[in-house]
């Protein structure tokens, strides 16, 4: 038990550990946990202060009861998107229950507290100027709707915003894809001691394993495993003999389902090492995860950094891997997040290497998509350096959660 709370501390890099969660975490495999706090973190965060609460507003209540009968309804339904409508809030729902939030954050009191922590841990910084009030609503209505998205696609089977590599794993018409959700929404149905959300909270979490749609609980913490030599090689770095902090290598995923490293993939490897052993930098972060072909056994990351250590020869211990990203402008936010992670200078720029194409791509369009797909750019200021290089200072807001991105939020 100790072990696991201090990953959840390693892993969001925060300066209180949740004390209060035991009873919610020991009914968890680690799996759920990371699937809850990295997609949830307002809702896993707040939920036993909530619980635990003697003012329980009646939109929670209301809410409660509401998603009960709904399923209790749900005994001649034939789909499983059913399902996902009763377990979700509607808009009427979310502000009501926002309103009350906003209320009892006003009242001293154990949800007050641990919305002052959870401000401090920097977690949704696109909020954190906000007061108390707006930034318990803003949280809420961000992790209400992510709930929203997660059973729309993976229960529903409505189309991600990239079908083609985060799609349901099934048919949704199809009769025991029907019983397996069934299933599901009975087991968490059970969960009596959360909060008036635990059970949509933790369906979402059962329709993301459903799917085999774990990849955002993959590979953590990322300060062990393969990571481990890297993160404690960082303290002795002096950082004063290097430009950058670190040499980013956004991922190539193949579209073949037995290779394991794109050729151009390795291609950008190869030019990275270049710039590494120059002494750019003390430190190569590798970035991609389970992308392509859809639903590929490979992670982007490891093959690289496999490829870089063991054909280029290069020290593991100088390679991070970044498993999760799953487009470029999520290559650049999750090498920040690991920046913050490891405690590596935030005020040094990051060298990316890549190709031509992609580069061209991070200098022009990809400043609009980015702003579109994540509310804002995960650098402060970007420069082309050349045809295939380019450095950017790093952005504090790249600590937003994405709840419409729950494959890697």
């Amino acid at each position: 038990m100790k072990k696991m709370k201090y990953q959840v501390l390693k892993f969001f890099s925060c300066s209180f550990v949740l004390l209060t969660f035991t009873a919610t975490i020991m009914a968890q495999t680690e799996k759920d946990k990371y699937l809850q706090l990295k997609n949830f973190p307002f809702l896993y965060m707040i939920e036993v202060p909530l619980q635990r609460s003697a003012v329980q507003p009646n939109s929670f209540v209301e809410s409660y009861y509401r998603i009960m009968r709904d399923v209790e309804n749900m005994k001649d339904c034939k789909t499983a998107s059913c399902y996902s409508t009763a377990l979700q809030y509607t808009d009427s729902e979310i502000a009501a229950i926002g309103n009350d939030l906003v209320h009892l954050v006003t009242t001293p009191g154990s949800v007050k507290e641990r919305v002052r922590k959870l401000k401090q841990s920097g977690l949704y910084p696109l909020f954190m100027k906000e007061p108390d009030t707006a930034f318990v609503r803003k949280a809420w209505e961000t992790d209400a709707r992510g709930i929203a998205y997660v059973l729309n696609t993976y229960i529903a089977g409505k189309k991600p915003l990239y079908p083609k590599i985060d799609s349901i794993s099934f048919d949704k018409a199809d009769a025991g894809f029907r019983d397996k959700v069934a299933a599901s929404v009975q087991k968490v149905m059970k969960n009596k001691s959360g909060a008036f959300f635990s059970m949509s909270l933790l369906f979402a979490v059962e329709a993301l394993k459903l799917n085999d749609r774990d990849e955002a609980a993959r590979y953590l913490p990322l300060t062990a495993g393969e990571n481990a030599a890297a993160f404690n090689r960082v303290q002795k770095i002096k950082w004063k003999n290097y430009p950058y902090s670190a040499i980013l290598v956004p991922g190539l995923g193949p579209e073949q389902p037995d290779v394991k490293l794109d050729p151009n993939g390795a291609k950008r490897c190869d030019s990275a090492a270049v710039r590494y052993l120059e002494g750019k930098a003390p430190f190569v972060i590798v970035s991609g995860g389970h992308v392509h072909p859809n639903k590929t056994p490979y992670c982007e990351a490891i093959e690289m950094k496999k490829y870089m250590v063991e054909v280029l020869h290069l020290p593991a211990s100088a390679i991070i891997i970044e498993p999760h990203a799953r487009h470029t402008t999520t290559n650049l936010r999750n090498a920040n997040r690991l920046l913050f992670l490891f405690k590596m200078p935030f005020n040094k720029p990051v060298l990316i290497v890549t190709d031509a194409s992609q580069n061209t791509y991070i200098n022009g369009s990809m400043k609009d998509k980015v702003v579109k797909e994540l509310g804002y750019t995960p650098f402060s200021s970007i420069t082309k350096l050349s045809a295939t290089e380019t450095e950017y200072l790093p952005s504090d807001n790249s600590r937003q959660a994405n709840s419409l991105d729950p494959l890697d939020p």
